[in-house]
């Protein structure tokens, strides 16, 4: 049965694409006979590097130069290669348990064995991190982690440091995935946590999917340039350079700046509504917190109360979340859902956590 309100699926609202500005800037690339021929260079068109390394600049506080990225088919491209580069079958890589649901399947794909990682309030919970470290030795070869605004929990990572300093020291590389990091809806996060290391064990990966149109499919790796170069032999697909040359005229126009600005705005108004919402409509038994940024809610459901129980009643009441043990390399049990605030209208969004809300007083009277 398809969900009249929509808290499961993690979209972006299609509201904050910049269409006027990008049918100008497509029909002036294809004027020009720009990104008409395969893309070439399996970095990325230098174009649209240094339009993604200007932006990394003013965001990150550091210089960022074109050698030392690669533009990718998004995010989870960018994760792909990165993990098919510094692994090899039967190696270990650890994931933040939850972690992004999506992300265990691609990595998956290399032939890993995939372990989760416990997470504290300050992110990663470091002495788990310690455990598995020195239970799997060396063939622990990558962590993934969200450290702004982590998908599903909301968590932001406090403990950055240590982590960079936990890489260097057991020669594991670090994987940041920064897709939030810009996202925030009152006090910015720490910086990017690839700054917190000089050595190289600090990978970052990133995407414009949030800020500026999901379809277009732009991301990158950020690394060092010997790091850029192997990975560079992990990738058989350059890419579309038309929509490239499309990013890159629209970062190098100076409107990238205005333009994270309204996407933060705008989803600053739905994080509020949503949790005016939640404090509404909630039952007061229901454990759940706002995040600082993203785009998600996690709850924790009371014993003796699961995901799959709530499931039947919310679907009589038309509203759909995503069960908590979805994110979850081996789920420790079944309390937990994500709420997913970006993509409904507000309207929409506040009717749907009063519907969910419904079905979890419904739900309760089974306590």
């Amino acid at each position: 049965m398809t969900s009249l309100f929509d808290l499961k699926t993690g979209y972006p609202d299609q509201k904050v694409v910049p269409l006027k500005r990008f049918a100008e800037i497509s029909a002036k690339v294809l004027r020009s006979g720009r990104g008409w021929q395969y893309g070439g260079d399996l970095q990325g068109i230098l174009p649209l590097r240094e339009q993604i390394a200007q932006f990394l600049t003013r965001y990150s506080g550091t210089t960022v130069t074109p050698n030392e990225l690669i533009a990718t088919n998004g995010a989870l491209n960018a994760i792909d290669i990165v993990c098919r580069a510094v692994t090899q079958r039967g190696d270990v890589v650890v994931v933040e348990d939850p972690t992004f649901y999506f992300v265990v399947q691609v990595l998956r794909l290399s032939h890993v064995e995939i372990i989760g990682v416990k997470m504290s309030d300050e992110g990663i919970d470091l002495d788990d991190l310690k455990r598995l470290v020195d239970r799997y030795g060396e063939r622990l070869k990558l962590v993934y982690t969200i450290p702004s605004y982590h998908n599903p929990t909301g968590v932001t990572a406090t403990n950055r440091d240590a982590l960079a300093q936990m890489a260097q020291r057991f020669n594991f590389t670090m994987l940041e995935d920064s897709t939030y990091q810009q996202l925030y809806y009152d006090t910015p996060p720490p910086p990017y946590l690839k700054l917190s290391d000089e050595s190289g064990h600090v990978v970052s990966v990133g995407s414009m999917s949030k800020l500026l149109m999901p379809s277009l499919r732009t991301g990158w790796i950020w690394a060092q340039p010997e790091q850029i170069q192997r990975f560079k032999m992990f990738r058989d697909d350059a890419g579309s350079s038309f929509t490239a040359h499309i990013v890159a005229d629209f970062i190098r126009s100076g409107e990238i700046a205005g333009q994270v600005e309204f996407a933060r705005n705008f989803y600053t108004r739905k994080h509020a509504r949503a949790i005016a919402a939640m404090d509404r409509y909630a039952p007061a038994w229901l454990d759940w917190s706002a995040p600082g940024g993203g785009f998600f809610i996690w709850a924790t459901l009371p014993k003796g109360l699961t995901a799959a129980q709530l499931q039947s009643f919310a679907d009589e009441c038309n509203v759909s979340f995503m069960p908590g043990r979805n994110c979850y390399v081996a789920p420790p049990d079944d309390q937990h859902f994500r709420l997913c605030f970006a993509m409904l209208d507000e309207d929409a969004l506040e009717q749907g956590i009063a519907r969910l809300s419904e079905a979890l007083e419904a739900a309760g009277k089974q306590l």
